[in-house]
């Protein structure tokens, strides 16, 4: 059993803590093999894993990212930005107290001729009227610019301790601040804190530490994915594939389908990205529909084999998607199922049945805590794939045999016509 030792999971802080801190080991293995233990003892380093440059100071820097504190906060904003507000209502104040003092002579120079008139005290009493309101907005305006300073002040030390926002010197020798630029590192640290405060089911810096590391010693071409959600789990995966590699992942609602599109393309900014041979964002191909229906459909039979399957879906479907996926899956794949302890006697109870005891898989537990909870331990099944039976075999070659003929005869048809 995995007992992770630091305490609370806010974002890349955590993932700093938990890389300086050591890790308790021991297992609980269905059955002992020398080498699957070897395999899994590696993930003690995952406190250790390959650095990564979220609070890298020597990385490129400048950001692109505009400051939401400059948005309008109210209608009047849109019409009048406030250089031109605070010109307006300064002018109209001057213009006022010129035409009241000017209106102010006359009455004295002539009063009867003015009070007989009656204009002369109408325009006195309009222009103070006027000179009052907007030399009162005007001072107004003057002391919200002081409280939105301070509000913005508040702001950016609140982004700069959740790792938004960097602090550097200038060529002048300036302490300033600026936003960092979003990328994947960015969008990472935003699902953290949406998960941490809402207690969304993301699988969680720890979880997530534990996957990158299988991920990167897997170094697989194709990793596929049930249960998108928002993109985390996948963008961690993303992040450290090896050259070529592709996370598939597959999502069957529809709102996190969109929402996970969106983040994969914010996921794809920055100059960070841009130096990079394949976007991270772009390391990713999302699905929308059931696992269980489409991925026999996205897959190409002979072609795509899976060498790393996550399973992080609905619990008591993961038997179904791993049937789904075992055509594809290439011998010596890791089969990875998320919440093999607080789901052990429920949904998954099935799923770790039967890799548990199937020849086909050596299967291990890696237990760790519930993913932003301290108290609850959780697990993650982390099964190798040995290769189906003989029968298996040959009918899986028969069947990627006709596939590639079938295909062949698509091309050689069209050509001849």
């Amino acid at each position: 059993m995995r007992c992770l030792k630091g305490r609370g999971h806010n974002g890349s802080a955590f993932l700093d803590k938990v890389r300086r801190e050591p890790l308790r080991f021991c297992f609980f293995t269905s059955k002992s093999r020398g080498s699957s233990a070897k395999r899994l003892q590696k993930l003690a380093l995952v406190a250790r894993l390959p650095p990564d440059n979220r609070n890298d100071p020597d990385g490129p820097k400048r950001r692109a990212m505009e400051d939401e504190l400059r948005d309008p906060k109210y209608f009047l904003e849109y019409l009048l930005p406030r250089p031109l507000r605070v010109g307006f209502f300064g002018a109209s104040a001057a213009s006022c107290l010129i035409a009241t003092a000017l209106t102010a002579v006359r009455l004295l120079q002539s009063p009867a001729l003015e009070l007989a008139d009656g204009t002369g005290p109408r325009d006195l009493i309009v222009n103070i009227i006027g000179l009052i309101t907007f030399a009162s907005l005007f001072v107004y305006d003057q002391r919200q610019a002081q409280t939105r300073i301070e509000e913005r002040r508040k702001v950016r030390e609140a982004q700069i301790m959740v790792g938004d926002r960097e602090v550097f010197v200038n060529e002048k020798g300036e302490k300033m601040s600026r936003l960092k630029e979003v990328n994947d590192d960015w969008i990472i640290r935003r699902l953290e804190r949406w998960g941490q405060r809402d207690g969304m089911p993301f699988v969680g810096p720890a979880k997530g530490a534990i996957l990158q590391q299988l991920v990167a010693d897997k170094g697989p071409q194709l990793v596929v994915e049930v249960g998108t959600m928002a993109g985390y789990s996948a963008l961690l995966m993303a992040q450290v594939l090896p050259s070529g590699g592709r996370v598939v992942s597959f999502e069957k609602d529809l709102t996190w389908f969109l929402v996970a599109k969106r983040f994969m393309w914010q996921a794809s900014q920055g100059e960070k990205n841009a130096g990079l041979e394949t976007r991270v964002g772009d390391r990713v191909k999302l699905e929308w529909g059931d696992a269980r229906e489409a991925l026999p459909r996205v897959l190409r039979p002979g072609r795509d084999r899976i060498e790393l399957l996550f399973l992080d879906g609905t619990p008591k479907e993961y038997l179904d998607y791993l049937k789904a996926a075992e055509p594809f899956l290439e011998p010596g794949a890791l089969v990875v199922a998320d919440n093999a302890g607080v789901f052990a006697a429920g949904g998954l109870r099935p799923y770790l049945e039967y890799v548990r005891s199937s020849p086909h898989y050596r299967s291990e537990l890696v237990s760790c805590k519930l993913e932003w909870r301290e108290d609850v331990v959780d697990g993650i099944e982390v099964s190798t794939y040995m290769g189906p039976g003989p029968a298996s075999v040959i009918a899986m070659i028969s069947e990627e045999a006709a596939a590639v003929e079938a295909e062949e005869r698509g091309v050689l048809g069209t050509a001849a016509e």
